[in-house]
């Protein structure tokens, strides 16, 4: 080996540059190819993309009882304690979730202890009722006794001087008017106490109605499915999931829905500074995550006319609705969409790729490779998106 480096040192190092340069050529050759782009007419299109979720359409809300609208309930918000997982199929009248009752049951003790309170004050009412008008119709009756013996004396008084008989007629009429304005006082004291019978009678009442309210409300913090169906959760502020711990309420009474699955829609979020370009109608390509191979034609079938925040966007978001116009066995709710609504789309546009264009002096250019030579070529240009752009001056097709 010695003897042989040292024959033919020159050669071999000679042929070692050779490769090495001959490799090198064919590198930059590679990335020279690589680095050029035919002029090609082709479709051009502007899109927004987004990302969404697969929903049905059309779905049945699963909602808490209206019974917890009712003020005599006086509880506004019930945590989930339990939930049903979500994806789960249900039969109508299946349990879905249920709700804490703590709060219901300190309400219904309350209101049990009221009840009883409210009992003993109706009783009590009732007996002094009784004893206060018993009273009143003896005094009546001893009276009426009274005037019995001031009539015979008033009889008795005409074989009297007439002062006597003044004495007798005048002790008549008095015992008659203490009569009458017993009984007057009589009248006035029953209506009295009838009105705080009926009072007391009406509270009792109210307090027992309050309880049967409580109980059935206690019967309904077991929601149930409406319908047969696929349990997908509702979504709450800063478009998360419901879970376990949540609070719902009357105003906010949406657990889950039982969506349609012969229609299916994409739910997606477009920030406030591409809103303005969509309208309902545009055409929209949908993928699936999950069944990658498969595509899908929409069109934006809503639009949000109010902006929202959402958790982890700075700018304001407006919801846009895509409905799907072709769906698939495997295609279910809650899988990941790319949503890639079309907002501008033409034929036979002459396209180069963004990253061959160049800009200098507020001129757009190009490096063109011709017949072997490189040089600048000014160009116009039209619409872009994020991959290409479309060329209306300068260069010519291939």
């Amino acid at each position: 080996m010695r003897r042989l480096w040292k024959n033919h040192k020159r050669w071999i190092i000679a042929g070692a540059l050779l490769i090495i340069a001959l490799a090198a050529w064919r590198i930059t050759q590679s990335k020279v190819r690589h680095s050029y782009h035919i002029v090609r007419r082709g479709t051009f299109e502007k899109i927004v993309e987004t990302k969404g979720e697969i929903h049905g359409k059309n779905a049945i809300n699963i909602l808490i009882s209206d019974i917890f609208k009712d003020p005599d309930i006086q509880i506004w918000d019930f945590r989930i304690k339990d939930l049903i997982p979500e994806g789960t199929i249900v039969k109508k009248g299946d349990w879905v979730a249920s709700l804490d009752q703590v709060n219901l049951n300190q309400r219904l003790q309350s209101v049990i202890e009221e009840i009883d309170l409210r009992e003993a004050q109706l009783n009590d009412t009732k007996i002094d009722t009784a004893l206060a008008l018993s009273q009143m119709r003896e005094r009546i009756r001893e009276l009426g006794f009274d005037l019995k013996y001031r009539a015979l004396d008033l009889e008795q008084s005409k074989y009297e001087s007439p002062a006597y008989q003044r004495k007798m007629q005048t002790n008549y009429n008095r015992t008659l008017r203490q009569i009458e304005k017993q009984k007057r006082d009589y009248e006035l004291r029953k209506m009295e106490q009838t009105e705080r019978t009926r009072r007391s009678e009406e509270r009792f009442q109210y307090f027992k109605r309050v309880e049967g309210k409580l109980k059935l409300a206690l019967e309904a913090t077991q929601i149930k499915a409406p319908e047969d169906g696929m349990i997908i959760y509702a979504r709450v502020r800063g478009n998360r999931k419901i879970r376990v711990g949540d609070d719902v309420g009357p105003w906010r009474p949406i657990i889950a829905t039982l969506p349609d699955l012969t229609t299916l829609v994409s739910e997606t979020y477009i920030e406030e500074i591409d809103i303005a370009k969509i309208k309902t109608g545009d055409s929209v390509k949908v993928t699936v995550d999950a069944l990658p191979e498969e595509l899908f034609p929409g069109i934006v079938h809503t639009i949000a006319n109010i902006g929202q925040e959402l958790i982890g966007v700075d700018a304001r978001v407006f919801a846009v609705t895509v409905e799907l116009l072709k769906t698939h066995p495997k295609l279910l709710p809650g899988m990941t969409s790319t949503n890639r609504i079309i907002l501008e789309k033409s034929a036979n546009e002459l396209i180069i790729p963004r990253t061959a264009l160049f800009n200098e002096e507020q001129k757009t250019f190009v490096y063109l490779r011709k017949e072997g030579k490189i040089w600048k070529k000014y160009v116009e240009t039209g619409s872009e998106n994020d991959e290409v752009v479309i060329i209306t001056k300068g260069l010519d097709e291939k």
